[in-house]
Parts: structure tokens; C-alpha cells; sequence
């Protein structure tokens, strides 16, 4: 028997698969936002949206993040998830470019507080997207799969809207240059 594609009339459970289309691994309070709904309404699309097999979520740090069903790889929900908040984001980035550093050296390089940046390095750990090692009385960070990164920034890279995530692409991947097609 062939399922037929769920049609999602105009209305909010259309705008929240927009904002989750547009912005995979975006969480709820992102959502409210986004679309201007209230909370209730918010979770009560966003319920029936699982229901119906068109979104699927996933717990990360605190947050519920949504994703459209079958457009993000279940192995890469957790690195999306964790580029979306601009500090984990440039903690990784860091460490795609400059490879495995110390708090400290992290901590120089981005200009954060020490504190905020052992919150979020504790978070990215956690979530297994950071692994952390002992040398000495340092601890040396470094991504646990460089490669899902590096993967999940290129397929996702419009989703973040930051011009460092434009660069990093553009610098590493040469079929994401802009380029100017040919004039006749």
C-alpha cells in the first residue's frame, strides 16, 4: 500500500515546518519567536506535527530540537544541534581550524569569560560532540568526529546565517565557492 504525502494547509502547523525546514535543530522558544504564536499553540502544533511523522525532536542540553522527518541524518542531529547556539559554534569552528587547544587557548582566541566558556565546553562534552583529555593541569579539547562537523556545517550552512560559518566553507570546501557564471 503507498502512503500518500500529508498536505499541511496554510496556518501555523505550515509556518512551524517552515521555521523548522529553514532551520533544522531549532528549538522550541526559537520557534515561538519565529512564528509569533503562543507557547500552548506552539506545543500543541508541534505535537501533532510528531504525530503525523513530520517532525521528529531530540533532547539536547535542556532544549527539545525539532527537525524535519528524513532530512537530517540521525547520526548528525547531535552536531546540528550543537552548531546552533553562536558560542558552541565558535568553539568548533576553532577547533576545526586551528585542531585540538587548551582551555586557555580557547578561551584567548575567543574572547570569552572563562566561565562561559567552560559552561559550554561541559555542554558540548556532554553531548558528545567535544571530547576533553588530561595533559598535565590543562585540558586539551578537541572535536570527537571532525568530520560530522565539518559535514554538518557544509549541508547545513545557510540554516546559521553567520559569516564565519560562510568563510570556514568556503575556505575548506572548494565546490562551495561563489562563483560568477561565465559571460558569452
Amino acid at each position: 500500500m503507498r502512503s500518500l504525502p500529508i498536505d499541511v494547509p496554510a496556518g501555523p502547523r505550515a509556518e512551524i515546518l517552515r521555521c523548522v525546514h529553514e532551520e533544522p535543530g531549532i528549538h522550541l522558544r526559537r520557534i515561538e519567536r519565529e512564528t509569533k504564536l503562543a507557547l500552548g499553540q506552539v506545543l500543541y502544533h508541534l505535537d501533532r506535527l510528531e504525530r503525523m511523522g513530520l517532525l521528529v525532536s531530540s533532547r539536547d542540553a535542556g532544549f527539545r530540537r525539532y527537525f524535519a522527518a528524513h532530512e537530517v541524518a540521525r547520526g548528525d542531529k547531535p552536531f546540528v544541534g550543537a552548531l546552533r547556539p553562536r558560542i558552541p559554534r565558535a568553539v568548533q569552528l576553532a577547533l576545526l581550524e586551528h585542531g585540538p587547544q587548551t582551555h586557555k587557548a580557547l578561551q584567548q582566541r575567543l574572547g570569552l569569560a572563562p566561565s562561559t566558556l567552560s559552561f559550554h565546553l561541559q555542554r558540548l562534552v556532554a553531548a558528545n560532540v567535544l571530547v576533553r583529555e588530561r595533559a598535565g593541569t590543562a585540558n586539551i579539547y578537541a572535536l570527537a568526529d571532525a568530520e560530522a562537523t565539518q559535514r554538518a556545517l557544509v549541508s547545513y550552512r545557510s540554516s546559521f546565517r553567520d559569516p564565519e560559518v560562510d568563510r570556514y566553507v568556503e575556505e575548506t570546501d572548494p565546490f562551495a565557492r561563489r562563483t560568477t557564471p561565465l559571460s558569452m
